[in-house]
């Protein structure tokens, strides 16, 4: 199977459960909390590798980034890390009983932008410094762009320009609409991602129905269910099943915490010729 070059971040998450969501200057109990390893770029290299694909993650990261290093070389993902002087990034999730909410601390990522582009064959584009994004894309053969929660990093010129070159668009319902109003995706392969209502091709408005399973944490799904679609999609299935297979993918991860929770390729397969 190809390699796939994954850049974004690899972060710290530390995720919270906490009884409900306070008001603006009230305070909220925290149930429990635990540290794990994250970052929507180091996700999907793990991922894909778990599911028995290639990966290669290319991040900046900090001094403090050994364990997770030493952790992601026993997963087999292959690295290109660029390290600085200072803290990897972290994420701070909070669930509550009305949903989740999370703050991103960059750290040493903002050095993402010196980091020098490499040629790649299939590569997606995980939330990421806009200009090291420009400069992977145009050394890419194949890229998919996953602006997530960086979308806002990115200026008008810089958004249109990537997506408009991009060979698979990932975004959800929010980013969808600041896409349209760019670019016109008419032919592009774009996923959109429903959240518990699934996903949807855009091109013919598909709906893939989200595999029913126990929700304990939904920090990570969107990884999951990407790094899903690449290992189907190098394998040579069509998108319907690569979407498919991206559901069952994100079904294994909402079943504990952290962002990492991964099945085997035949654990999917199973699920997946019963569907």
């Amino acid at each position: 199977m190809k390699e796939v070059s994954i850049v974004g971040h690899a972060a710290y998450d530390y995720i919270f459960f906490i009884d409900e969501h306070p008001q603006l200057d009230e305070s909220s109990y925290i149930m429990k909390w635990r540290r794990h390893y994250g970052g929507g770029a180091a996700n999907i290299a793990v991922g894909i590798a778990k599911l028995g694909g290639k990966s290669r993650l290319i991040a900046a990261v900090g001094n403090d980034f050994k364990a997770y290093e030493n952790y992601l070389k026993k997963v087999g993902v292959k690295l290109s890390i660029y390290k600085f002087k200072g803290k990897t990034a972290r994420a701070f999730i909070f669930n509550g009983k009305r949903g989740q909410v999370m703050y991103f601390y960059w750290g040493v990522a903002t050095q993402m932008q010196n980091i020098k582009a490499r040629e790649t064959e299939y590569l997606h584009i995980a939330p990421c410094h806009p200009k090291l994004a420009i400069k992977m894309a145009e050394k890419s053969k194949f890229f998919a762009f996953d602006p997530g929660q960086d979308i806002k990093k990115y200026s008008k010129e810089e958004i249109s320009y990537i997506a408009e070159k991009a060979d698979i668009i990932f975004c959800n319902e929010k980013e969808l609409k600041k896409l349209e109003n760019l670019i016109n995706l008419g032919n592009k392969e774009v996923i959109v991602t429903l959240g518990k209502k699934g996903s949807m091709i855009y091109k013919n408005r598909k709906r893939i129905e989200a595999i029913r399973a126990k929700q304990v944490d939904v920090t990570g799904a969107g990884d999951a269910y990407k790094s899903g679609f690449w290992v189907a999609f190098l394998k040579g299935y069509s998108i319907e099943d690569c979407c498919k297979i991206g559901s069952i993918v994100a079904s294994y991860a909402i079943q504990k915490e952290g962002a990492q929770n991964f099945p085997t390729w035949n654990e999917v397969m199973k699920k997946f010729l019963v569907l």
